[in-house]
């Protein structure tokens, strides 16, 4: 329950945690509130540097009745516009163990993941960008480099540490608090705040890979070979066809290959000759990488577009879903289309045993049209409709990759079945409503 005191949040914490709490006008407000979409107004920036301090800022926050949002990486999400913002960034040690489980705080980043793992040979699925959060990115689900071959992020997760909405500290896997466990692996930042999490980590000493970039003579033709070289490759094989618009003569544009295969490179080209042999190549670029290679930096701050579109998982990649992919690229609109490709590992994993439900999907397909920042909310849905045709060949949304929020949105990302698991979770869990994730999951 609020308090009934003039005491306001900031002082609370400053009394309770001394030198975790920041109020506006210091560097580490200044730090804190900023995320990927902009910055945000909060009345406090906490930064804890263990899970008990954490715990006492959420309990105050409950106290005060004060919002909380959680910033791991700052990468994506809202801005949080008040109340307490919980700053991850300390909680960011990685822990190698003896065999291949790999412990991360929540606050750590990708590309320190892929650092601390590289002396010892393993990798674990991530994100694309180096800058990306650990904590945001797996709760979401996890769609990344080694998909096909090992699964999502949160497929290979094996234990997590978290605070729960009366601060108390649990330890949630397989055999304890295992609804828990299951929401938290795809379900948000809905159910509490994670500050460790134990990953199964995997074997990435052999690894090639690189890219192959293509001209926009024939994009249909490179986007069939993509797709039968993925339905008929095995899983150690992956991989993300991107069509770019052009952006200038140093940037022409068209579709470019990102792939990584573990095995040998001339493993690697015989899988890819279909696209090799392509007429349209313009470059190739294949041979030994190591994983952290494979991660890119992202770019820094808001970008200057307004991006429309969607994503959504395709069972099948039928000439039809690939026409409307063309077809969609000469809309006239500058459009990006994106191509994950799944399968594998991900189509291995029953259903309902996590929140990520479509897992019968052959891959990722996102399309974005990028307009000028400033343009109206009416130009908006004007251009959507030029772009929505791939995805009428998809089912249900990624939530890492959808900034459009509300009920509507929620229904796409979860069935109903899952949906309704994860609201009586939620009732279970946090029955107040004290965390709100991006994807808010309001409880049963």
């Amino acid at each position: 329950m609020p308090r009934t005191t003039d005491t306001t949040v900031l002082d609370t914490l400053i009394e309770r945690i001394p030198d975790r709490a920041f109020g506006p006008g210091t560097s580490a407000y200044e730090a804190g509130r900023l995320v990927f979409l902009g910055p945000g107004d909060p009345e406090v920036v906490v930064r804890p540097t263990s899970a008990d301090e954490l715990a006492q800022a959420v309990r105050v926050a409950v106290e005060h009745g004060s919002p909380i949002a959680v910033r791991s990486g700052g990468h994506g999400g809202l801005p949080a516009a008040e109340g307490v913002v919980i700053d991850l960034s300390g909680l960011d040690e990685i822990t190698v163990g003896d065999g291949d489980l790999v412990t991360v705080g929540a606050g750590a980043h990708w590309g320190d993941v892929a650092a601390a793992l590289a002396p010892h040979g393993l990798g674990i699925t991530s994100g694309d960008t180096r800058d990306v959060g650990v904590g945001g990115l797996t709760l979401g689900g996890g769609i990344g480099w080694l998909a096909r071959t090992h699964g999502l992020t949160v497929d290979i997760l094996r234990e997590a540490e978290l605070v729960t909405a009366t601060g108390e500290i649990v330890t949630v896997n397989a055999e304890s608090h295992p609804d828990l466990f299951w929401a938290i692996r795809g379900g948000g930042g809905n159910y509490g705040i994670v500050t460790r999490f134990t990953f199964q980590a995997a074997p990435v000493g052999d690894l090639v890979g690189g890219h192959i970039h293509f001209d926009t003579s024939d994009v249909g033709a490179v986007l069939r070979a993509w797709r039968d070289v993925t339905v008929a490759s095995p899983d150690t094989l992956n991989s993300t066809l991107m069509v770019m618009p052009p952006f200038g003569p140093e940037m022409p544009g068209g579709p470019q290959l990102g792939v990584a295969l573990l095995g040998t490179e001339d493993e690697l080209r015989a899988l890819l000759a279909p696209l090799l042999d392509l007429p349209s190549v313009t470059e190739v670029s294949l041979g030994p990488v190591a994983y952290g290679d494979l991660l890119e930096s992202a770019p820094p701050g808001k970008p200057p577009f307004r991006f429309v579109g969607g994503n959504g998982f395709a069972p099948e990649l039928s000439d039809e879903l690939l026409g409307a992919c063309v077809e969609a690229l000469d809309s006239g609109i500058p459009t990006m289309v994106l191509l994950r490709a799944l399968g594998g590992a991900f189509t291995r994993v029953a259903s309902d045993a996590t929140p990520i439900a479509h897992r019968d999907a052959q891959a990722l397909v996102v399309v974005n049209g990028i307009l000028p920042g400033d343009a109206t909310d009416a130009q908006a849905a004007s251009a959507l409709l030029d772009l929505v045709g791939p995805l009428e060949f998809t089912t249900g949304r990624y939530s890492n990759f959808t900034q459009e929020y509300g009920d509507d949105v929620l229904a796409e990302i979860y069935p109903p079945a899952t949906l309704e698991r994860l609201r009586r979770i939620k009732a279970e869990v946090d029955p107040g409503d004290v965390f709100r994730g991006a994807h808010h999951i309001a409880p049963a």
